[in-house]
């Protein structure tokens, strides 16, 4: 902040006292106080620009103006009179031209298409077909990072260039293939497309994306195609057809078994201390197991900070603070912790959230109107009611830098979700109490030995409990209870090692041990009805072995062989998943690729329709028994990619296999209440059209998803999965113009398949099963970012974004249940169709600083 000196004199400036003084390594700053009292002036200037110097000065009755320029010159600062009384202090403003030729260390071959950027000043340029790039008007202070696939990052102060001119610049290879960068900018700034197939999201880098006034993880690779989410949650992705319980969720090694709050509407996992995620939606190493679909292994940092700093925030459902911090040079330490106000304050984006999530529900659209099912509401308006609901999430990480070669991590996380909800009128007592919490703790040990030897070593523990009570009283006794509760135990051990056999080969050799208790208790209790008491306890012991052989060719090419055996001792059977990724140019801008995996999957959810009264969070968490089958996933793709001239085109086609579903895990509507088993079978296409203008960025996306279950229990035919969105199509743009961001896009879908139903007899009859479809869904979303310092040297900045999802404000049904409820006032049984309407209009703002 700035800093005056003043002082106010009484006589004129000629009657002032002079300096008489020799400064010999002095203070700055005390050099500026004396001037300033004896010759009447105001300095302003910055702490920082003074910090630190000392300067050797004699003033023997030196007229004022030689004295600035005397202080100019030993300072290097700029002294700029504004009146006879002040004097601006500044730091120089010193830019330089920057240019240079890139070439091969060990080829000299020109590198052509690199990229060169300075975060800083949020600009950047590409290397021609010579290697020749060039920047204007740069800041000396500046730092200058070189991209190419298949080299290592340059870093460059643009000082060095003020000396060489236009120097030839070397690029080294990259020592390990896994590393590389196939595409900067897939989609957008931050996301980026490995040579292995993987998408990478660097956090820090991501730019804006529609809707989105931070960023989100679990939303920003929605707009990946083949990754979407039908209930509009960030816990219900599906990856290429699969439900979202297939998709192996990690943070910092941790397996996680509920990722979101506010039952899914916002990710458990605060961005800002969010190094980087990789996702696969197909062709996995093989290290990743345990599910049939996809990967989202999410990561925080793991450098040592350099320097004490964090960040706090605010936006319309939560607020959070972080830190990061050294503890010594090689130790350092991240803390974090956000929490919502919902209890306190409810904000308009929160409004439009809990309009959706308590839908159907006791709780209607306006969390502070409190309604029974069994009653109508101008009989309830006089109950009186509360609804409580909050969430928050605590993580912490010790990183330590054993040695040049060897790095220690501690991370935990632990997330809580509560809700309690209660009718208290003249006779009865209603209640009920939600709460979902996940915890975890991970160690790892990575390092490397002669250069060609890298070793890991992690182990995690992770634990989701979620309970929920539902009780009626009348005059303090119970008349009726529910219960249902779902914990997971999950303790686990990772040990491999890589010999890199050259700088494009590579092997690993891996073993992992886990060990899952998986329990589920749902209870009912009623004066008038039968007593419902169902419970399920599995625990599983599973040892696991993989091998992967990884090769890069000259020309960019790369093969993955993969191999993972699993014994479950629960079943006692051995379960052998080969896997293949195969990229290979056609030529410089042009690629094809393959992929090939037989995957297994232990543990899944299913869903639990029992009426539990308020009807949220029913997923319940189960493992393969004797009854339940391990789900066997046999999957292929192939594709091509084109990249040239920031134009990104690809096409990618897929076929997915899924063996070993029932029908309680896929929660049919069907009236069959009873166990069946079948298999999916999902075939698709996934096509990017993406094109970079300077800092306007514009991307088509399109999937063509087409799901067959087959239930011979349920229906001889083939027919329609639940999640069988066959079109998917969404265009997003972003343009960026000095310290402002802005986004917007357009997502269209087909309507999600349901099965009709009827009333006979007092008992639902089902049609045929999701022969019909919902409407067509289509929402507009918009958001603006502006960036500002807060202070001159740029150590505190500023961050204030604003959104809307769905501008337009359209809702329609997402997906539709049915339920038989007797009428209070005629006492006769009706049918009660539940809707799931879509999001509705959702503003939100966010105010965020950095320090």
């Amino acid at each position: 902040m700035k800093k005056v000196l003043f002082l106010f004199f009484l006589c004129s400036y000629s009657l002032l006292a002079q300096i008489n003084k020799d400064y010999k390594k002095t203070p700055l700053q005390q050099v500026l106080t004396e001037v300033s009292e004896s010759y009447g002036l105001i300095f302003s200037f910055s702490d920082e620009i003074i910090k630190n110097k000392t300067i050797t000065l004699v003033i023997n009755d030196t007229p004022l103006d030689q004295i600035l320029v005397a202080l100019r010159t030993l300072t290097k600062l700029n002294f700029k009179k504004i009146s006879n009384r002040q004097v601006i202090i500044s730091a120089p403003n010193r830019k330089v031209e920057v240019c240079g030729y890139l070439f091969d260390e060990t080829t000299n071959a020109p590198l052509s298409f690199a990229t060169i950027s300075i975060k800083s000043q949020n600009m950047g340029t590409v290397a021609n077909d010579k290697g020749f790039f060039q920047l204007g008007d740069i800041k000396e202070d500046s730092q200058i990072t070189i991209q190419h696939v298949g080299y290592m990052d340059k870093k460059i102060s643009a000082s060095d260039f003020k000396k060489s001119g236009c120097p030839k610049i070397p690029l080294f290879q990259e020592d390990t293939a896994l590393e590389e960068v196939l595409i900067i900018e897939y989609i957008t700034k931050g996301i980026d497309k490995k040579i292995d197939g993987s998408f990478s999201i660097l956090n820090e880098d991501l730019g804006i994306l529609p809707g989105q006034s931070e960023p989100d993880i679990l939303q920003s690779i929605q707009l990946i195609p083949g990754i979407n989410s039908p209930d509009e949650t960030v816990t219900g992705i599906q990856i290429r057809g699969g439900s979202s319980d297939q998709n192996l969720v990690l943070w910092d090694n941790i397996k996680m078994y509920n990722t979101g709050h506010f039952f899914g509407m916002l990710s458990a996992f605060n961005p800002n201390i969010i190094k980087d995620a990789k996702i696969f939606k197909g062709g996995a190493h093989p290290k990743y197991g345990d599910r049939a679909s996809g990967v989202i292994d999410i990561s925080s940092d793991k450098e040592v900070p350099e320097k004490f700093g964090g960040g706090s925030g605010i936006n319309g459902t939560h607020a959070d603070l972080y830190f990061k911090t050294p503890i010594t040079k090689k130790i350092g330490a991240i803390i974090s912790g956000r929490r919502s106000y919902t209890d306190l304050l409810e904000t308009p984006t929160y409004k439009a959230l809990s309009e959706k999530v308590f839908q159907n529900t006791k709780i209607t659209a306006s969390p502070g109107t409190l309604i029974d099912e069994e009653e109508d509401e101008d009989e309830v308006e006089a109950a009186i009611g509360e609804n409580n609901f909050f969430f928050y999430d605590l993580s912490a990480k010790l990183i330590i830098d054993a040695s040049e070669n060897d790095k220690i991590m501690i991370s935990s996380i632990y997330t809580s979700n509560d809700l309690t909800f209660e009718i208290d009128n003249e006779e009865d007592q209603i209640t009920d109490d939600l709460k979902i919490q996940n915890e975890g703790v991970s160690f790892s040990w990575e390092g490397t030995k002669r250069k060609k030897f890298r070793h890991s070593l992690k182990g995690y523990y992770s634990k989701y409990d979620s309970g929920y009570l539902y009780t009626e009283r009348e005059e303090n006794t119970v008349e009726e209870q529910a219960v249902r509760t779902n914990i997971v135990k999950d303790i686990g051990l990772d040990a491999n090692i890589t010999f890199d056999i050259s700088k494009k080969n590579s092997f690993t050799l891996g073993y992992q041990f886990s060990n899952n208790d998986v329990s589920y208790t749902i209870t009912e209790e009623s004066e008038f009805e039968t007593p419902l008491n169902e419970s399920d306890l599995v625990k599983n012991i599973a040892n696991t072995f993989y091998g992967n052989y990884q090769f890069l060719s000259k020309n960019k090419g790369f093969i993955a062989l993969g191999l993972r055996a699993s014994h479950y001792d629960v079943i006692d059977n051995v379960y052998v998943e080969p896997r293949i990724n195969i990229e290979y140019p056609i030529t410089n801008t042009l690629r094809i690729k393959a992929t090939g995996e037989l995957r297994y999957q232990p543990i899944s959810q299913l869903i639990e329709f029992e009426d539990t009264q308020l009807r949220l969070q029913n997923n319940i968490w189960i493992h393969a028994n004797d009854e339940i089958p391990v789900l066997e996933s046999t999957q292929f793709s192939t594709g091509l990619l084109f990249s040239k001239n920031d134009w990104n085109i690809e096409i990618d086609g897929y076929y997915k296999n899924i063996d070993g579903l029932t029908s309680i895990t896929n929660g049919f509507n069907t009236g069959n209440l009873e166990l069946s088993t079948g298999e999916s079978r999902i075939t698709g296409v996934d096509i990017l059209l993406k094109k970079k203008f300077n800092g306007f960025r514009t991307w088509i996306g399109y999937t063509f998803n087409d799901i067959e279950y087959t239930f011979p229990e349920i229906q001889d035919a083939p027919f329609p999965g639940n999640n069988d969105i066959t079109h998917n199509f969404r265009v997003s743009n972003t343009y960026e113009v000095n310290q402002w961001e802005f986004s917007l896009g357009w997502l269209w879908r087909s309507g999600a398949p349901f099965t009709e139903a009827d009333l006979i007899n007092d008992e639902i009859e089902y049609g045929t099963p999701n022969a019909k479809r919902l409407k067509n869904y289509h929402r507009l979303d918009i958001s603006a970012i502006h960036r500002f310092n807060l202070n001159t040297s740029g150590s505190w900045r500023g961050h204030l974004g604003a959104s809307i999802q769905n501008v337009y404000n359209r809702k329609i049904p997402i997906s539709i249940r049915y339920q038989a409820d007797e009428n209070p006032n005629t006492d006769e049984v009706e049918l009660e169709v539940l809707r799931q309407e879509s999001l509705g209009i959702t503003p939100n703002l966010i105010f965020r600083m950095y320090f």
